[in-house]
């Protein structure tokens, strides 16, 4: 990950997930911009630069219940192509994920129902890895 920018954007609907996310990266040193919605990413992305984003699949904001992915990341990586994305679900398997994922686009998963905090970083970190290399 680009050193110099440490900045994570944190999409998930679940108030409890954003606060664990956040407690956990603020721990491992990064600084953490969090939203609950696809309007309040949005935003976030205007006015900051991020070095990743952690994304839910499913934000229930809307009537496409997998817009993590369908609105935020792809929205997000048309903004800004460098943008390293991981996404979260405990709904969906690595497999469905990257499937609904386009080409080209650099996604890390974590399955929420065997979440592992050192996973996480490693997931951060190979994605800052691969955009520097």
């Amino acid at each position: 990950m680009n050193l110099l920018n440490r900045k994570i954007l944190v999409v998930d609907d679940a108030a409890n997930w954003r606060t664990t996310l956040e407690t956990v990266l603020k721990s491992s040193g990064f600084e953490v911009r969090s939203a609950a919605t696809v309007v309040e990413a949005y935003q976030a992305l205007s006015e900051e630069s991020f070095a990743a984003a952690i994304l839910d699949v499913r934000l229930d904001t809307m009537e496409d219940n997998i817009e993590g992915i369908t609105t935020v990341l792809n929205g997000a990586h048309r903004q800004d192509p460098r943008l390293g994305f991981v996404v979260i679900s405990s709904y969906y398997s690595e497999e469905e994920v990257k499937s609904m994922v386009p080409k080209g686009v650099s996604v890390m998963y974590v399955d929420k129902n065997n979440f592992k905090i050192d996973e996480l970083v490693a997931a951060l970190e190979q994605l800052g890895r691969s955009k520097n290399a």
